[in-house]
């Protein structure tokens, strides 16, 4: 029987009291009040060499037996066509410059996200990134309506395939073309990523509650982390860029409040994966515990855990983050 519960702080992960809103300079982590010492960095830029290839394989030990097996694999084989594909860029020296360097410096003088959809536009290698996914992936065992619209991608002009591209970077996924966003999304992902591991962490600032400080993107998932220096300390990650940028604890990543956050999981999901609710606006993020499951990956275990979505949707809460390659 699937028992709903709500959950409190674990005595171990001690959460401070619930905090007022402030201006972005003061939204760090205490280290006295919630366990962390020493300096914690604000941002930690992805490392696609080992990104794609560590969530194929979780992705591909998540699905034996799940409810979800046969999407969890075909996920699995778009991260491991990711993987491929950044080897190839890597190993081709693709992305030495950068189509928009001076508009990037603008950006991150005022306070903005330094890549800016204008990245997409202006980088021919977009295509061929994407050219080279959908030849890496083997879709052999995958549904009819997968393959035809890998095929309808291969058919499109780069028109097209910029302008789909275009609007999974602003967050607004054509519905009746979900399936062919699939693929632009991995290849956006792979692009990315491969951008934001180039720029200087030192410079990144805040931006808003939410949104990513190197591309503008929204969270997949919350994620604790166990690493030096930030042992305990909450970071977001980006559904776009991958980078994880450190958000206080017991605050909303929607609407920046802390006064009603609360914590829920499932008896039939790990303990460690949970999803963080705001009855202030009345949004959710999923809540990974990764410093206790070091194996968790913002974008497999999201997937995997669909039932909290499910059972927290019955509550009226919506989802506040985004998971690229699992658009329901």
């Amino acid at each position: 029987m699937v028992r709903f519960f709500k959950r409190g702080s674990a005595k171990d992960d001690a959460e401070p009291a619930p905090i007022a809103k402030k201006s972005f300079d003061e939204i760090k982590p205490d280290p006295d009040k919630i366990g962390i010492s020493g300096s914690v960095p604000f941002v930690r830029l992805p490392e696609p060499g080992s990104l794609f290839k560590a969530r194929a394989e979780r992705l591909l030990a998540l699905a034996p037996g799940h409810t979800l097996e046969a999407y969890l694999r075909l996920v699995a084989e778009i991260a491991r066509a990711q993987a491929v594909v950044e080897a190839e860029r890597a190993a081709a020296g693709w992305d030495v410059t950068d189509p928009d360097e001076a508009g990037r410096a603008l950006r991150v003088e005022h306070g903005m996200p330094p890549l800016s959809r204008h990245v997409i536009e202006a980088d021919p290698s977009f295509h061929a990134c994407l050219d080279g996914l959908l030849d890496a992936l083997d879709l052999s065992a995958a549904p009819d309506q997968v393959r035809a619209a890998r095929d309808r991608l291969r058919a499109a002009s780069q028109e097209d395939r910029l302008d789909l591209a275009v609007q999974v970077f602003e967050g607004a996924i054509p519905v009746e073309r979900v399936a062919e966003c699939l693929f632009v999304s991995a290849a956006l992902q792979v692009c990315l990523a491969r951008r934001a591991a180039r720029l200087d962490a030192k410079a990144l600032k805040p931006v808003a509650d939410g949104v990513c400080p190197c591309c503008g993107g929204a969270p997949t998932a919350s994620v604790v982390v166990s690493w030096t220096p930030a042992d305990k300390a909450r970071y977001l990650s980006c559904s776009l860029c991958g980078t994880l940028w450190n958000h206080v604890r017991i605050r909303c990543t929607a609407c920046g409040d802390g006064e009603g956050v609360s914590y829920y999981g499932l008896d039939e999901v790990a303990k460690d994966v949970q999803v963080e609710t705001c009855t202030t606006c009345h949004s959710y993020l999923k809540h990974l515990h990764q410093h206790r499951a070091p194996d968790l990956d913002p974008v497999a275990d999201d997937i995997a855990s669909y039932g909290l979505d499910l059972k927290i949707a019955e509550e009226g809460f919506r989802r506040a983050g985004l998971n690229l390659l699992f658009v329901v």
